[in-house]
């Protein structure tokens, strides 16, 4: 699977997800990324891990007016860990990856830490 296959099928899947998460994501501007690789600072941060995506910036619990922020709040989605897990071609179960890993990634926004994430099943 090359990259554009890869970001196409994960724009295809945003637009499977709860039409409330997709209107969060919209209004707070909080922008889905795909990336060929896992970058270093995430692999050093999670060693020995497979990381399918990240949050990246100011929960929605923690936002406040004065907040500052120097990179906007995103997820990250990586292509090299579900091409690693799931082999070179797009297939159902890293379809429902990349499902799980949004929705998860989207509880974190609102919040919610690794373990309680967990517990809902993403």
């Amino acid at each position: 699977m090359d990259f554009e296959e890869f970001e196409k099928v994960v724009n295809e899947i945003i637009k499977d997800i709860p039409e409330e998460y997709r209107r969060i994501l919209r209004n707070e501007r909080i922008e889905v990324f795909c990336r060929e690789y896992v970058p270093i600072g995430v692999r050093q941060q999670f060693p020995g891990k497979i990381v399918f995506g990240l949050f990246a910036g100011i929960s929605k619990n923690k936002k406040r007016t004065l907040s500052v922020q120097v990179q906007p709040t995103r997820i990250e989605i990586y292509k090299e860990s579900f091409q690693r897990v799931f082999g070179g071609e797009i297939n159902d179960e890293m379809k429902e990856q990349i499902y799980r890993t949004l929705i998860h990634e989207i509880a974190h926004y609102f919040g919610f830490n690794e373990e309680e994430v967990r517990e809902k099943g993403y």
